[in-house]
């Protein structure tokens, strides 16, 4: 079978690693695999190449009809049976590209879960109808779009994201070494992701035991410019640091006692699968999935990011766990990794997803 792969760029990022896994995946199965890109950011590109995935890079020639008819006319000339898209500009792309070459098999992913479908969501969802499959990587955002979506009720599957269970392994490090409860976060340092609300919560939780490093943050942004202000206003900066992203970021799990996602909306999380197959407590947010692979009392703490008390009540736990108890959720998230999260379920999925579009042939 003749797969492309299609996303904007293969620049550092979360839906970028899924979709680059998933070629590899694809491409040990036996399947002909290509990625196509059409924008600047190469950093998968290495481990595709070693594998002999074939990259492509389609110039975005700065006018998006262009860019379609030129990708539509690509995949004409490959011969390629199933596109795969990731993310949402990408995705309406190939939905378009669709119309144009209606014998491919058109697959596009959802890579986040909305607590809403605003104008633009539904706007895009009408684009899906063209689509053989709608794969989302959370039941929470499946659920919703079915329910606001019915007409694409009968596309719609969900495939969780995958972890690398080697890559991502318990260090062996013992819990809290120098007393303290060392927290991480590794994510982009945007109104989303909550940081604001995290540092609040730091400071009306008022334990001195906890220590958080957030790994994500742009030194020009305004966000990242809000959350030093609110740092330095409570006199947080001896317990609340935040750094720049970090692409070794499994030796940042080795380092921390806990793993923390405030969040207001997620998909799968990756730096969460990531975190728990290091075998890290997690204390997250109530949102999308999370409460899957978060369960209070055995591997980590849930909260209402829109609830301070919540929020704050949900450290005060974590700061009262012993180091026993630490090592007793860890090895708990471990096990829900590997139980949940793995390779060989997700390629599993997406092997009888597109078995399921050829009726069992190919």
């Amino acid at each position: 079978m003749k797969i492309c792969c299609f996303i904007a760029s293969l620049r550092l990022g979360g839906a970028e690693r899924q979709l680059s896994g998933l070629a590899l995946m694809l491409h040990a199965q036996g399947h002909d695999v290509e990625v196509l890109t059409y924008r600047e950011g190469s950093f998968y590109a290495g481990a595709l190449g070693e594998a002999g995935v074939k990259l492509t890079v389609i110039p975005h020639p700065g006018n998006e009809k262009r860019l379609i008819e030129d990708v539509a006319d690509h995949l004409r000339e490959s011969g390629c049976e199933v596109l795969i898209s990731y993310l949402v500009g990408t995705n309406i792309k190939a939905c378009l590209i669709k119309e144009r070459c209606p014998g491919i098999k058109l697959v596009v992913s959802e890579r986040n879960c909305n607590t809403n479908l605003p104008l633009y969501t539904k706007f895009r969802l009408r684009f899906y109808k063209v689509a053989d499959a709608v794969v989302s990587n959370s039941y929470a955002q499946e659920a919703l779009v079915r329910k606001r979506c019915p007409a694409l009720d009968k596309k719609l599957t969900t495939i969780p994201n995958f972890v690398d269970a080697e890559r991502f392994a318990p260090s062996g490090r013992r819990f809290c070494e120098d007393g303290k409860i060392h927290v991480v976060t590794t994510a982009r340092l945007y109104g989303r992701k909550n940081a604001l609300g995290l540092i609040r919560a730091v400071y009306e939780a008022g334990c001195e035991n906890l220590c958080f490093d957030w790994y994500g943050a742009l030194s020009n942004d305004k966000y990242y410019g809000r959350c030093q202000s609110l740092i330095r206003k409570l006199g947080l900066e001896k317990r609340f640091h935040i750094h720049p992203g970090c692409e070794d970021v499994e030796q940042l799990y080795a380092k921390a006692d806990a793993f923390c996602l405030p969040s207001f909306y997620e998909g799968t999380s990756n730096a969460l699968a990531e975190a728990l197959a290091c075998g890290l407590p997690a204390v997250c947010s109530d949102v999308s999935d999370n409460a899957r692979y978060v369960v209070p009392g055995q591997n980590g703490v849930l909260f209402n990011p829109e609830d301070s008390n919540s929020f704050s009540s949900a450290l005060k736990k974590l700061a009262s766990a012993t180091p026993e108890d630490l090592a007793r959720w860890g090895s708990e998230s471990r096990r829900i990794a590997e139980e949940k999260l793995s390779k060989v379920i997700f390629i599993k999925r997406y092997t009888t997803l597109l078995e399921g579009l050829f009726g069992g042939e190919n």
